[in-house]
């Protein structure tokens, strides 16, 4: 059963607290979107939960154990991670950059089997990148990136997959592509997904449960409706009353 908790967890950069005894559970089940203003915590927040960060009190659990009892290659298994922008420190091809999300699986020096070639020409194909598959990812763009981030990602296979802002660079049309993707890894194959995203439309069509976060405190934690609801949204980004919001959470300022 896949599991998140966050307990009473502290962080900082430097001498100030980013967190200090945060706590939250995320369930079995949850597509869970991750909203709040900019700098509240959303991104060093995965980044605990992803054993790239460690908190200086409180722990995380992932399914049951500590992040800090897994093995490097053993947390892979379990926890997929998607960053917001990713240097590339190789120059590779696409279809050889997915599938470095089947490492955990392979032993040292170990070639692709034929099930490992099957998830990866399945997770091109779901991204719609089997026409890149060759192309280097230094000729790709910014959006092409991105899905090729997501489908290393998803060729990982891991219970709970962790998606730092993964549709700032795709276009109208490859972000419901996305969801829809995640949305299907979500109910059919019950894969607990966290997603920080800036789209509350999006956040309310696609997910089933949310997290306000400001100022490194979670507001709330609940179904998407009830958490992102016009005075939420209103409340947390600090939004006067020029400011239209409706239950879809589109935004429009009144002339």
């Amino acid at each position: 059963m896949s599991h998140i908790e966050l307990e009473n967890i502290t962080f900082g950069y430097g001498k100030d607290a980013l967190f200090r005894n945060l706590s939250v559970q995320v369930g079995e089940g949850e597509l869970c979107a991750v909203v709040g203003p900019n700098g509240s915590g959303k991104t060093t927040m995965l980044k605990c939960v992803a054993g790239l960060l460690v908190p200086e009190a409180g722990d995380v659990f992932v399914n049951g154990r500590s992040v800090r009892e897994y093995g490097t290659r053993e947390l892979a298994t379990q926890v997929a991670y998607v960053p917001q922008r990713q240097d590339l420190i190789f120059d590779l091809p696409v279809r050889d950059m997915v599938m470095m999300g089947r490492n955990p699986y392979q032993r040292h020096w170990q070639l692709a089997n034929a099930q490992d070639d099957a998830i990866v020409e399945e997770m091109l194909a779901h991204c719609n990148l089997t026409h890149l598959r060759d192309r280097m990812a230094s000729e790709l763009s910014g959006g092409e990136l991105q899905r090729t981030l997501i489908a290393r990602a998803m060729a990982q296979q891991t219970p709970v997959m962790l998606l730092d802002e993964p549709l700032s660079n795709l276009d109208v049309a490859h972000k419901f592509e996305i969801m829809e993707i995640l949305q299907r890894l979500n109910r059919e194959h019950n894969v607990l997904i966290m997603i920080i995203v800036h789209d509350f439309s999006i956040a309310l069509q696609y997910s089933t449960h949310a997290i306000l976060m400001e100022a490194g405190r979670v507001l709330c934690h609940d179904v998407t409706s009830a958490v992102l609801s016009p005075d939420n949204i209103r409340r947390c980004f600090q939004l006067g009353p020029d400011f239209e919001i409706d239950l879809r959470g589109n935004i429009a300022k009144l002339v």
